[in-house]
């Protein structure tokens, strides 16, 4: 073989971009040309054969380039031919040209200085740097790469996606087009490659145009398993490279019992690289023509979007009597996101939905609006090393068909409206600040809370009483009016190691300033008494002892650690006499046994001489598994126990902490290494042991069968209206009958009320480039049985492609 290398210009490999239809129009004719008539059309006059493995440097043949670059070519061939009288040059026999990360291989490349083509043939194949492979019979192309022609061309990329195509031209510099095109991402058949691939795009021309950005397909068919399924004559989009790009874009269509068959188009302009504006209409069968707008704009630190939507209902008697969707004919809705980051630290934001009535976005599924729950609000945020700022304003709205919903909220059965039981917040502010430098040989922090929450309706769990009863049971999860609290805490911990002990002390300092504006005061809809302003204290020190114990024999390493920790404070003051608004849930398990306040919130504050006691035992080997143990108690030492007096919620009533002694809480995580994870996390009473609260959960991963299982057991709370045992069994698994096929479910059982509430079965096929699902699910009630809901889900996916999915139901008995 005859070898060359030359040093050619970086620059003539700009816009090789072989993603997309577009790149590889441009790929084999340009990436030939370039590799070939840099150096060939370098060559002078006589043949020169030259032997085996001979290597000649550019500057050895022809002289000094005048562009040079650190980018270099090799040329190798059995034979090279410069023929003076016909101003050609040939190279011949295995053929390599590598450059700057791309290869041709061919078995003969001939360079016509007087025509200027470059004709590459015999086995041409073509590797880019991104790993993608061209192959080609004969690639015919003029020095300019205006003009040319390849023959057979078939592209693979690293990605398994497959193009062919029976020739392809270059006209004008501009014009790609390929004949008989096919276009796949399944990989060919291994027992017969010319079988079709399950799935193929193929068209009888496919025209590429360079400067309009468009790609248009002539006699296009879609094919499963080498049929045609669906045809289009002609149609057309941007450029893949193209991202923003004036046009028509097709929506999905949409079937429902209320709403009909639906279908749509949607416009989208591109008036500039920064803004746009998109136009939708959809057209539903029995209601009508929905129509949206859109305009996106993205600034230098940002970006924001603004979109309405509106309906005229033509068949609102489609809808059960009773419903929103029912009584309302003219609907609409506006919306509006935005975020920006005004520097590094800070960023500024919102998220807003303002409509007509109650449930307009969920009815017509408007996008990124459709759930029962949204969140309106504007925030403003900053993070620094440690450092986190947080303020907003925030609305909560609950979407929901009920008549009257009209007004934006639904009665309850004590006549309030459960959206005027949801809050409006402002402000909600959250501030921490630690100390980058040590403060006395410890560590600094700082924490700062404001919320001042509003309603319009009282909102009460448990209410069954009537005018001036009331009972244990009856939480207050809001009151009508304001409530506004602000809570400042500071906290220094400091940490050192003392005779092989990890000895931690702390002091903190925590203050709360409650402001109330509540209606109704000392009657069944609001048991304050006073909307007096209230102030509240809690300084704590706090001393923990661990005294870590570790062993390793060389196949196991242990750790067995005690850890001991005393809590001194007063009493936590005025419980009871002001709302509880975030610190509502209340479960104890290891998880917070050595928290120095376990209430999830501000609102309540842990108050009381405590101690933690328990241990934590951890095994490892080497293989792979690991088992974690941890148990213990809290005691109460002195003071009022927080978790035994009644606030307005019952928070902390039932939860294991009301007595002197804690129930006892342990868990066990185990992880074996080869696929299965077990989990049980318990609560167990302090005298008798019986269990209060406990989980377990149980997972197992090979490559045929993944399943998990949990259970999860609630023992009877009176205080919050549970009077009986809870028992919950979830399990979900999914196994491999073939290579391609599946199976899977889910299924959750109730065993106190002997209830399948809710299961689900189904059946997937998943191959290199196409997978396909069908899913049955059904919901019950649990406790009388009742459907509430079943559907068929279907989704389909072709790789690079896209996915799309179907919901049908098939019953629908909801009631929110």
């Amino acid at each position: 073989m005859a070898g060359l290398r030359y040093l050619c210009a970086d620059g003539a490999r700009d816009g090789l971009k072989p993603a997309g239809p577009a790149a590889l129009a441009r790929a084999p004719f340009k990436l030939a040309a370039l590799t070939v008539a840099v150096v060939l059309s370098l060559g002078i006059g006589t043949a020169l054969p030259l032997p085996a493995h001979a290597q000649l440097s550019g500057e050895d043949l022809f002289g000094s380039s005048q562009n040079q670059s650190n980018a270099q070519m090799l040329l190798e061939a059995d034979e090279l031919i410069y023929d003076q009288v016909n101003s050609s040059v040939v190279a011949s026999g295995n053929v390599q040209i590598a450059y700057d990360g791309y290869t041709l291989v061919a078995q003969r490349v001939t360079y016509n200085r007087a025509s200027g083509r470059v004709i590459a043939n015999g086995g041409v194949e073509i590797v880019e740097p991104n790993g993608n492979r061209i192959f080609a019979e004969e690639i015919d192309i003029t020095d300019d790469f205006r003009n040319g022609f390849v023959d057979a061309l078939r592209v693979e990329t690293p990605d398994n996606t497959h193009f062919a195509a029976e020739s392809a031209e270059r006209r004008d510099g501009s014009i790609a087009v390929f004949n008989n095109g096919v276009y796949t991402a399944c990989e060919p058949c291994r027992d017969n490659p010319s079988k079709p691939p399950l799935w193929q795009i193929r068209a009888d021309r496919v025209i590429i145009n360079s400067e309009a950005k468009t790609v248009s397909y002539e006699k296009a068919s879609f094919e499963f398993f080498g049929h045609p399924i669906a045809y289009l004559p002609y149609f057309s989009h941007a450029d893949p490279s193209i991202k923003r790009k004036s046009g028509f874009i097709p929506l999905r269509p949409r079937i429902s019992e209320e709403l009909g068959f639906s279908a749509g188009a949607a416009y989208f302009w591109a008036l500039a690289p920064h803004y746009d504006l998109t136009l939708s209409g959809r057209y539903y069968s029995r209601q009508g023509f929905l129509g949206e707008a859109e305009w996106r704009h993205r600034t230098y630190n940002g970006e924001y979007n603004f979109r309405i939507a509106g309906i005229d209902q033509q068949r609102q008697v489609a809808f059960d009597s009773g419903e929103i969707d029912r009584s309302v004919e003219e609907r609409g809705a506006i919306m509006s996101t935005g975020r920006f980051d005004l520097n590094s630290r800070w960023a500024f934001g919102w998220n807003v939905l303002a409509q007509s009535d109650g449930n307009f976005a969920r009815t017509y599924d408007l996008e990124g609006y459709s759930d029962r729950e949204i969140t309106n609000q504007v925030y403003l945020t900053g993070l620094n090393d440690k450092n986190y700022f947080d303020l907003r304003a925030q609305k909560f709205l609950i979407q929901d068909d009920s008549k009257d919903q009209m007004k934006g909220a639904l009665f309850t059965s004590m006549d309030d409206k459960l959206q005027e039981q949801q809050a409006r917040v402002l402000p909600s502010f959250d501030y921490n600040l630690v100390s980058d430098d040590p403060v006395a040989g410890g560590q600094v922090s700082l924490d700062v809370n404001v919320t001042s929450v509003d309603r319009d309706k009282i909102d009460i769990v448990n209410y069954a009483a009537g005018p001036g009863i009331t009972t244990s049971k009856e939480r207050f999860h809001g009151i009508e009016g304001r409530y506004t609290r602000a809570s400042t805490e500071a906290e220094w911990k400091a940490s050192s190691i003392v005779n092989g002990a990890l000895v931690t002390t702390a002091l903190s300092a925590r203050g709360d300033g409650m402001w109330l504006d509540t209606n109704k005061l000392n009657t069944e809809y609001n048991p304050l008494t006073s909307n007096d302003q209230i102030w509240r204290g809690m300084p704590a020190a706090t001393l923990e002892i661990r005294y870590p114990l570790v062993a390793n024999d060389g196949m196991v390493s242990h750790l067995f650690e005690p850890i001991a920790q005393v809590i001194v404070r007063p009493d936590e003051t005025h419980i009871g006499a002001f709302p509880n608004e975030d610190a509502q849930s209340m479960v104890f398990d290891t998880s917070n046994l050595f928290e120095r306040d376990k209430f999830s919130g501000f609102d309540r504050v842990e108050g009381g001489t405590r101690a933690n006691v328990g241990f934590r035992y951890a095994m490892a080997f080497t293989g792979g598994a690991s088992i974690n143990f941890m148990a213990g108690q809290s005691y109460h030492l002195a003071g009022q126990n927080s978790f035994a007096k009644r606030d307005l919620v019952n928070a902390g009533l039932e939860s294991g902490l009301e007595t002197d002694k804690s129930d006892y809480v342990a868990s066990v995580d185990l992880n074996t290494g080869a696929g299965i994870t077990v989990g049980l996390d318990g609560r167990f009473d302090e005298k008798s042991l019986n269990m209060r609260r406990g989980e377990a959960n149980l997972r197992y991963v090979d490559p045929v069968f993944a399943g998990s299982a949990s259970y999860i057991f609630i023992a009877s709370q009176p205080n919050y209206g549970l009077d009986e045992d809870r028992h919950e069994i979830r399990g979900s698994g999914s196994v491999k009958v073939s290579e391609y096929v599946r199976l899977f479910g889910s299924a959750a059982f109730d065993i106190q009320n002997s209830s399948l509430f809710s299961h689900s079965y189904g059946v997937a096929y998943d191959d290199s480039c196409f997978s396909l699902s069908a899913t049955y699910s059904e919901s019950d009630n649990r406790y009388d049985g009742e459907t509430v809901e079943r559907s068929v889900m279907f989704r389909l996916g072709l790789r690079t492609i896209g996915e799309t999915e179907y919901k049908r139901v098939l019953e629908d008995n909801t009631t929110n």
